[in-house]
C-alpha cells in the first residue's frame, strides 16, 4: 500500500465517521455535507434522493421523526477500492440503526451500503450511496 493509498483510506474512514457523527447528532445538513452537491442516494426502502440539498431535507425530516435518537452501529466490515485515482468504492456491511441505549441491533436490520466517493480539490466526498438489507437466500 502506498502512502497516498494509506492517506486516502484514512480520509475515507474519516468521512464515514463524520457521517455517523452527523446521524448520531440528528443533523441532516452535516450528514448531507459528506456528499457532493449532485449526489444520488438510494435508501434501504428504495427511496431515490437526488442532490445533497434534498438529502439534507429528507434526512432532517427523519431525524426529527422516526429516526430521532438513533445512531448507526459500527460496520462489521469495511472495504475500500480505487478503480481510478480520484474515485473510491466504499462498502460497509453489517450496519444497524441503534435505538436508545442499545449496543447491538436486531440481526434482521443488518444492511450493506455501497458508496462511490470522488476526490475534488483534494477533498473526498460521496457521490452515490445505496443501502440494502442483508437477507439469506431462500
Amino acid at each position: 500500500m502506498t502512502t497516498t493509498d494509506t492517506t486516502d483510506r484514512a480520509a475515507l474512514h474519516a468521512l464515514l465517521r463524520a457521517q455517523s457523527a452527523a446521524w448520531a447528532a440528528g443533523d441532516g445538513a452535516a450528514f448531507a455535507a459528506t456528499f457532493t452537491p449532485d449526489a444520488v442516494f438510494v435508501s434501504v426502502i428504495g427511496e431515490h434522493i437526488q442532490g445533497s440539498a434534498e438529502l439534507a431535507r429528507v434526512m432532517q425530516e427523519g431525524f426529527d421523526g422516526f429516526m430521532r435518537d438513533t445512531r448507526l452501529s459500527e460496520p462489521e466490515r469495511t472495504t475500500i477500492g480505487f478503480p481510478a485515482p480520484d474515485v473510491a468504492v466504499v462498502v460497509t456491511s453489517g450496519v444497524c440503526v441503534l435505538r436508545g441505549g442499545a449496543t447491538t441491533g436486531d440481526p434482521a436490520d443488518r444492511s450493506i451500503q455501497t458508496r462511490t466517493a470522488v476526490r475534488s480539490g483534494g477533498r473526498w466526498l460521496f457521490a452515490s450511496f445505496q443501502n440494502t438489507r442483508i437477507r439469506q437466500a431462500p
